[in-house]
């Protein structure tokens, strides 16, 4: 058998009761919910005038109505398919949970799922989510949201059940695009949820999620998105500056990314030069045991991060783990034999930043999901590996291919949709343009000045690279 919930969205009165009982018998903390209730609404008031007179006789096509949302138990949950660890189970009735003491608290599942569903417990350091209450259902009892709503209007039933009246759609026999707000269009996971419709579902009007602040709070985890008002309007330096203070919560992932792809960059222009010299071997090493560390501090449980290829055959985020480890490999090869550990190194830094590229190919997140994140990370590998070469040859022998990555780079952000937040993206156009400048001016200053001038360069580049970077995890928005 396989079980799934229903929702009958016609008679909810949003009193939340699902959502405390669950929030009771699991023991959440402050900010994690595994049951949300959205309130939707829409619509206007028009006013009807006869001869341009305003009688005081108005029309309206207002709605509301609720949606009640815990993990859906898919069919096909992408949960469990990108978990570097393994840690997701799938029992034989359909019933999706995680192996707590395999999960490290990487996010990952979160990001992909387009429901929102797992949360990360900053008390207990990993995520958790919505188990169906399967200790009830093994001693023959329903789940805890099903047994505390007033209305019965939340059940569950097993899908192969024809008892369900037929006014109910059941969502995973029906395409996404033809769910209903606000659950996104754009999921194939095939959601275990039937819903009876509320008549406003399907009225064609523009529909909004009225208590957001309440279903996204970022004080419970470091890795969940919160909805403020005028966000990604906000204009003024003040707003900039707490924005990055929210925006933190992917400081190690940003760390991590760049310092990766500095040393892929390194690696694969070094294949152009000389033998690796001791210096750019430093810098690579250095490079790669900042990322490492960083790449630590993001998890919230670091001591199960050895369970991280555990899951090759699925996860990108294995797979890069894995080439992240190979590429540490092969710079220890050409640390102890020079000469021996070029083309590898080399070429495991291009599968690095393409398996980097894939982890944020996700359909959950369609800012990330297109051509532009890998071409912008293979853009940031080569821009940040020239800027490190430049260290041990000088900025004057690689002005040019560095001056023609940063025009791309410059293309890409003209040709880019609406910044997730318009001042940072106005400093980082104003870093780039005077790097730009300044590395063209390169060839025609004088050699003594040259150095003083590659410094403030390579500065620039640097913040310019983070300052793009930070915006690009600050564009993923969770459909709930």
């Amino acid at each position: 058998m396989t079980y799934a919930f229903t929702f009958d969205a016609s008679a909810c009165s949003g009193c939340k009761a699902c959502q405390i009982a669950c929030k009771d018998k699991n023991n959440l903390p402050t900010g994690v919910l595994w049951r949300r209730v959205f309130e939707v609404s829409g619509g206007s008031w028009t006013n009807i005038a006869a001869d341009g007179a305003r009688l005081g006789v108005w029309q309206t096509d207002v709605f509301a109505y609720n949606l009640s949302i815990a993990c859906n138990h898919c069919v096909h949950p992408k949960c469990a398919g990108v978990c570097p660890t393994d840690a997701y189970i799938v029992r034989p009735d359909g019933i999706v949970y995680i192996d707590e003491s395999k999960c490290m608290g990487c996010g990952y599942c979160a990001w992909a799922c387009p429901y929102a569903a797992p949360k990360y417990n900053p008390d207990l350091r990993h995520m958790t989510k919505c188990n169906f209450c399967f200790d009830n259902l093994d001693a023959g009892l329903p789940p805890a949201c099903v047994a505390a709503c007033p209305m019965r209007v939340l059940d569950y039933k097993e899908v192969s059940d024809e008892r369900t009246e037929s006014n109910y759609q059941a969502l995973w026999q029906k395409p996404a695009i033809e769910h209903p707000f606000p659950l996104p269009a754009f999921s194939r996971t095939e959601p275990h949820l039937a819903i009876k419709p509320h008549a406003a579902m399907h009225n064609g009007l523009a529909k909004a999620i009225s208590n957001r602040e309440e279903t996204q709070t970022r004080s419970a985890s470091r890795l969940s998105w919160q909805a403020t008002p005028g966000r990604a309007q906000s204009k003024n330096f003040v707003s900039f500056v707490s924005f990055a203070v929210n925006g933190f919560d992917e400081l190690p992932l940003v760390i991590f990314t760049l310092a990766a792809q500095t040393a892929a960059g390194m690696a694969v222009f070094s294949l152009f030069s000389g033998p690796l010299s001791l210096l750019t071997l430093a810098i690579l090493g250095g490079l790669i045991s900042l990322g490492g560390l960083a790449s630590l501090l993001h998890l919230g449980t670091p001591l199960n991060a050895w369970r991280a290829v555990n899951h090759l055959k699925k996860s990108w985020l294995s797979r890069e783990i894995l080439m992240f480890g190979l590429f540490g490999g092969c710079w220890l090869v050409a640390l102890v034999l020079p000469g021996m550990g070029k083309l590898p190194l080399a070429l495991t830094g291009l599968g690095l930043v393409y398996s980097m590229a894939q982890v944020y190919r996700l359909r959950a997140a369609p800012a990330w999901n297109s051509w532009r994140t890998q071409a912008a990370f293979f853009l940031s590998a080569g821009v940040l590996g020239l800027t490190g070469v430049a260290f041990g040859t000088g900025m004057a022998e690689v002005w040019f291919p560095l001056w023609a990555l940063l025009a791309v780079e410059a293309f890409l952000i003209l040709l880019g949709d609406g910044p997730a937040h318009e001042t940072a993206c106005k400093i980082r156009a104003v870093c780039l343009a005077l790097a730009v400048v300044g590395v063209g001016l390169l060839p025609v200053v004088p050699e003594a000045a040259r150095m003083w001038l590659s410094f403030p360069i390579i500065l620039l580049i640097f913040a310019e690279e983070a300052l793009g970077r930070w915006l690009f995890y600050e564009m993923r928005q969770p459909a709930l």
